[in-house]
């Protein structure tokens, strides 16, 4: 008997007396479960599976073991595959089918599945089964076509179903394009399905684009498209798919096809995803045209979407084009500074807090491109520093139609824009190059951005450290070379040099790069400078700045014998020797 409770009057309850409670009642569960299991179809080829299933999951299993267990498992599930896939509890010993067994096998099994498969793909458990398929039976030409076959009909739908979007995202993505060529014509309406030679594809049937089978197609082909897509778009939105690759693409092909109305009608339903769509390049390029042709509203939803992740997408070798595009459609500059650049001006690295905050990005090769389209004043040297895909996605002046009319869907002077911004940006700007010369002068990128800050805030400090950069010492066994002999760093402060010579302004000498480089060497130039074929080139460059001109080749003159034995001595590598030879040649006329 229990005991009275002095505390309360309740009776306590014998020790281990709820503990038997519980096990009594699982115990009741379990049975009622297998109960409810035992009158399933197929039972007990269910439960012997998983017995199976249970010992292949073991990694101690020898390869004959492996296959042995297989073949058993194969044989309780011959003919039963469908039933079995489709049972929450059970899928798994057909998925284990799949993985562990052979080729012949996992033919076997897609053979069986057969016209199931796109039933199976929407299933929560069952669609498992078919992502296992697509990975295991990739290099079995025959099984492949016996999915894709089976799929044929039912991509559309599948596409943009809660569960069928995985199957369809790792089929593209895993499949070779060409055994996919007729799955993705789906995609584009009833009507691209029906030619299985790529009549419609514009020849490119192995990976065919809205754009390659509007080659081809009459206008009433194109609209329909255009509309059958927009549908699966729409769908996809509802459904949230907006982080899958076969998504974006499929977005992205979109946009460049529709007109630029088009994209700002759809635009207010991406914007707030942006961050999700950068993942891939067509989907940044999909948050690009939105912000290009989206409203004041619509950008405003995209800066709020990027909010601390502008510097990881300025770095990420695909998101970067997004922010650049943003950057450059903007008006109002203040809200962009405030919800964008701002984060960037914040030390991502903890442990040096003295380093400048934009060091990596100036060292990146798609973090510099933002500085690299603020900074120079003109298209001309803008331009250069793009390649043709980005220039096709930063094209200039984007437009809308209202009322028949081509309007403008930023109302700011280009130039304003980007002086406003670089203007934000010039305090960081400076800094970084104060305190990095080095760094930069050594960086491909780096020195880009080097360049383009002296152009554009040309400053006496900024140059100073430069200078100072090309006057650091090296160890024996430091695995970098002087600035001179260095393979970028050379090219970086001849182009340096290059701009004094061609700068059409009036310069105070002191202030100059070119005069103070040369007041740093001055009597040392050939031992210091010129002692290296790249160092030749860097003394060649800095003999035309009319500021020093003078002063350089009469120093050089003293080495002229030098300078001769050089040419002599390096054969191979003697261009910039030469370059320096005839130089300083005319002066001796």
């Amino acid at each position: 008997m229990g005991t009275k409770d002095s505390t309360n009057g309740k009776r306590k309850q014998p020790e281990g007396g709820n503990n038997e409670k519980e096990q009594s009642s699982t115990r009741q569960k379990r049975a009622m479960k297998q109960e409810r299991q035992s009158h399933r179809r197929h039972a007990d080829a269910v439960v012997e599976a998983k017995s199976i299933w249970n010992k292949l999951r073991l990694r101690t299993n020898t390869k004959e073991e492996t296959s042995a267990m297989a073949d058993n498992l194969m044989g309780l599930l011959r003919g039963k595959m469908v039933e079995v896939a489709l049972q929450h509890d059970a899928s798994r010993v057909v998925q284990a089918a799949v993985q562990f067994g052979n080729e012949k096998q996992r033919r076997e099994i897609a053979k069986e599945l057969g016209s199931k498969i796109s039933e199976l793909a929407k299933s929560q458990y069952a669609h498992f089964v078919v992502l296992k398929l697509i990975k295991y039976c990739v290099r079995d030409g025959e099984a492949v076509r016996l999915i894709v076959k089976s799929l044929k009909g039912h991509i559309s739908k599948l596409a943009v179903h809660a569960v069928g979007a995985r199957v369809v995202e790792l089929l593209f993505s895993t499949f070779p394009p060409k055994s996919t060529t007729l799955l993705k014509q789906e995609m584009y309406g009833p009507q691209f399905t029906l030619f299985t030679d790529g009549a419609l594809s514009g020849g490119t049937a192995a990976s065919p684009t809205l754009q390659s089978v509007f080659k081809t197609a009459t206008p009433s082909q194109k609209k329909s498209a255009l509309e059958h897509v927009h549908g699966l778009l729409q769908k996809g939105i509802d459904k949230g798919l907006f982080g899958f690759t076969y998504y974006q693409s499929l977005f992205c092909e979109y946009v460049i096809a529709a007109t630029p109305n088009d994209i700002r009608s759809i635009a207010p339903s991406v914007v707030d995803h942006s961050i999700h769509m950068l993942s891939t390049r067509a989907g940044a390029r999909v948050v690009a045209e939105c912000a290009a042709y989206g409203t004041v509203k619509d950008r405003k939803n995209i800066m709020r979407s990027l909010k601390g992740y502008t510097r990881s997408s300025l770095l990420h070798r695909d998101a970067y084009i997004a922010v650049l595009r943003l950057a450059d459609v903007v008006d109002d500059t203040v809200t962009l500074d405030k919800n964008v650049l701002v984060e960037l001006q914040e030390n991502p690295d903890a442990k040096n807090k003295s380093d400048s905050p934009i060091l990596d990005l100036a060292l990146s090769e798609t973090g510099s491109k933002l500085f690299l389209m603020l900074l120079p004043k003109n298209d001309e040297a803008r331009l250069k520093y793009f390649d043709p895909y980005e220039l096709e996605v930063l094209h200039s002046n984007p437009t809308i139609l209202e009322k028949g009319e081509e309007v403008p869907t930023s109302k700011k002077n280009p130039d304003t824009r980007r002086m406003e911004l670089s203007q934000h940006l010039r305090v960081s700007l400076v800094d970084l190059c104060q305190k990095h010369a080095g760094e930069l002068l050594r960086s491909t990128s780096g020195g880009k951005v080097l360049r383009e800050v002296n152009r554009a805030f040309s400053n006496a400090e900024v140059i100073k450290s430069i200078v100072k950069a090309c006057d650091e010492k090296v160890d024996d066994d430091d695995e970098k070379l002087p600035i001179f002999e260095d393979p970028v760093g050379h090219l970086v402060v001849k182009h340096l040099l290059t701009d004094d010579a061609e700068s059409g302004e009036e310069k105070e000498k002191s202030n100059s790069f070119s005069t103070l480089l040369y007041t740093k060497f001055k009597g040392k130039l050939m031992s210091s400078i010129g002692t290296s074929n790249r160092g030749a080139f860097v003394l060649t460059a800095l003999a035309k700045v009319d500021a020093v001109k003078d002063d350089v080749i009469a120093e050089l003159l003293k080495h002229k014998s030098d300078i001769k034995a050089l040419v002599d001595e390096h054969q191979s590598k003697k261009a910039g020797f030469l370059a320096l030879w005839n130089e300083i040649q005319p002066s001796t006329k």
